[in-house]
C-alpha cells in the first residue's frame, strides 16, 4: 500500500461520509469532492500557463462530481502563493472564476495565505442529489458490460512527450502534448442519468487502477478482452504491444469515466448522444463472477502507474 493509499483508508476508517470519487453529505443531499495541485508536483510554471494549470484544478474536481452521477453547482477557493508570484496567483483567481461561470459553479468562498509555492486547492459541492441516484465503484453486476470514452493514453504520452523529450511526429506529439497540459473537458453527467449504470470510476489515477478498485469493491472479477479499440491511432502508431498497454492502462489524469451497464444495453439513440458532445464510447471487457482483473492475451507486466511520490511515471 502506497503513502497515498494509507493516509486515505486512516481517515476513511468507520467514516459513513467519505465515499468513492465524491463524499456525501446526507443531510444536504449533496457530493463533494476536493483536489489539491501544488507547484513543481502538479505543475510547473515552465510548461504551464494560467489557462492550463486552472483549467486542470476544475477539471479534476468536476470530473469527480460527474462520474459519481451529480451536477457541480458550488465551489470553495484556496490559494496560497509567494509574494514574488501574485500576478500569477491573480491571474489563476481570475481564470477560475471565469471557467466556474462558463460552467454555472458559484465560488462561494475559500482562503488566501503566503507559501513558498503556488498551491490551489479547489473544493466542488454538487446541486442535490438523492443517495440511490450515485453512482458508486462498488455495484458492478455479473454479466455488465464495461466501457470507456476512447483516446485513453494521450495524457501519459504527452507527460513522457515533455519531460523526456520523446521523438514523436508532429501530430501525435502535439495532440499528446494538448491533452497533458489542458485535458479534454466532457460534459457528461446528464447523459449517464439516461443510462442504467451499475458503477462508476473517475481514470484519474489509471484505468488499470481503477479496474482493480472497481472489481475489489463490487467483489467480481473484471475480464478485460479489448484494448486495441480504445485508441487506435496510438495502436496503429506503437510497435510495442507491451508499450501501448502501458499507456492505456498506466495513463493518469484523463478525466473520463470508467463505467458498468447491462450487457447490450447501449443503444444507437444513447451512443448518437454521447457522439454530439465529442465522446466515442469502447466497451473493453465485462463482469463476470470471481475475484480480480483478467486480462485476456494481454501482457500487463510491468505497467508503470500514476504516482505522486515516485518516478515510475516517467517511464513507458
Amino acid at each position: 500500500m502506497d503513502q497515498e493509499s494509507r493516509i486515505i483508508k486512516l481517515l476513511s476508517l468507520n467514516n459513513k461520509y467519505i465515499g468513492d470519487d465524491c463524499a456525501y453529505i446526507k443531510e444536504t443531499k449533496q457530493l463533494i469532492s476536493t483536489d489539491t495541485l501544488v507547484e513543481n508536483t502538479h505543475f510547473d510554471l515552465k510548461f504551464f500557463n494560467v489557462n492550463n494549470i486552472t483549467h486542470r484544478l476544475f477539471i479534476s474536481n468536476f470530473s469527480d462530481i460527474q462520474s459519481s452521477g451529480g451536477m457541480p453547482r458550488y465551489a470553495l477557493f484556496n490559494i496560497s502563493f509567494p509574494k514574488k508570484k501574485f500576478e500569477i496567483a491573480l491571474s489563476i483567481s481570475k481564470k477560475l472564476k471565469s471557467i466556474a461561470n462558463k460552467h454555472n459553479v458559484n465560488i462561494i468562498g475559500g482562503d488566501t495565505t503566503n507559501s513558498d509555492k503556488i498551491s490551489l486547492t479547489l473544493t466542488l459541492i454538487s446541486k442535490k442529489i438523492e443517495k440511490s441516484d450515485i453512482l458508486l465503484r462498488s455495484k458492478a453486476k455479473i454479466n455488465d458490460d464495461i466501457f470507456v470514452f476512447k483516446n485513453l493514453g494521450f495524457s501519459k504520452l504527452g507527460f513522457l512527450n515533455i519531460y523526456n523529450n520523446l521523438k514523436l511526429p508532429n501530430k501525435i506529439k502535439d495532440k499528446s502534448k494538448k491533452q497533458f497540459l489542458s485535458p479534454k473537458f466532457y460534459r457528461y453527467y446528464d447523459l449517464l442519468w439516461n443510462l442504467p449504470i451499475s458503477s462508476s470510476m473517475d481514470i484519474s489515477d489509471s484505468l488499470y487502477e481503477c479496474l482493480i478498485e472497481m472489481s475489489f469493491l463490487s467483489k467480481k472479477k473484471f475480464i478485460i478482452e479489448n484494448l486495441k479499440g480504445v485508441n487506435p491511432y496510438l495502436h496503429n502508431y506503437i510497435n510495442s504491444d507491451d508499450k501501448y498497454h502501458n499507456l492505456i492502462l498506466g495513463s493518469g489524469e484523463e478525466y473520463t469515466p470508467i463505467f458498468t451497464l447491462p450487457k447490450n444495453i447501449l443503444d444507437n439513440k444513447s451512443i448518437s448522444l454521447f457522439k454530439k458532445r465529442g465522446i466515442k464510447l469502447e466497451r473493453i471487457g465485462y463482469v463476470s463472477k470471481g475475484k480480480g482483473v483478467e486480462f485476456k492475451n494481454l501482457n500487463i507486466k510491468g505497467i508503470k502507474l500514476f504516482n505522486h511520490f515516485n518516478k515510475n511515471y516517467k517511464k513507458i
